[in-house]
């Protein structure tokens, strides 16, 4: 999945905290987009649910059974199935696993930020409409490297 025309992130990075837990501290994305997010990430074909493998018991994790992922090591949390995980409301952001190019890629344009002792990256919660749509557009090619599909 191209990545190539990602826009900037308006304005100023969020506040983060970490290394564990990792995570988001203001700009926080509103609860309903937060939800709509969740519900999109769990109805991805070949996901299931099951608790996050990082200390954060909170968040809420999809895992892509083995029939469907094939993708590298480095394309799952801690040797698991994890790809991707969402933190709690009062957070609001996503760990996510991507090839190293679009990992950069989405850093620089400003959605997110490489955890400090992991191979994910946080991407921000999205705060509106447009938002979510490029955030998902992220979470796609975190899955679609998890499927072993991914091209950098």
């Amino acid at each position: 999945m191209s990545l190539l025309n990602l826009p900037d992130r308006p304005g100023p990075a969020p506040r983060t905290r970490g290394p564990v837990p990792h995570g988001q501290l203001d700009q926080i994305a509103p609860t309903p987009l937060q939800e709509e997010f969740w519900q999109r990430m769990r109805s991805l074909s070949g996901v299931y649910l099951a608790p996050t493998h990082v200390p954060y018991p909170e968040a809420r994790a999809v895992h892509l059974a083995p029939e469907f992922g094939t993708g590298p090591d480095d394309a799952f949390i801690r040797q698991s199935r994890e790809f991707a995980h969402q933190h709690p409301p009062q957070d609001g952001s996503v760990h996510l696993t991507l090839p190293p190019a679009t990992k950069k890629h989405v850093t620089d344009a400003g959605w997110g930020i490489p955890h400090p002792i992991q191979n994910t990256l946080l991407l921000f919660g999205p705060r509106d409409r447009d938002e979510i749509e490029v955030a998902w557009r992220i979470l796609l090619a975190s899955y679609t490297y998890a499927r072993g599909r991914a091209h950098e």
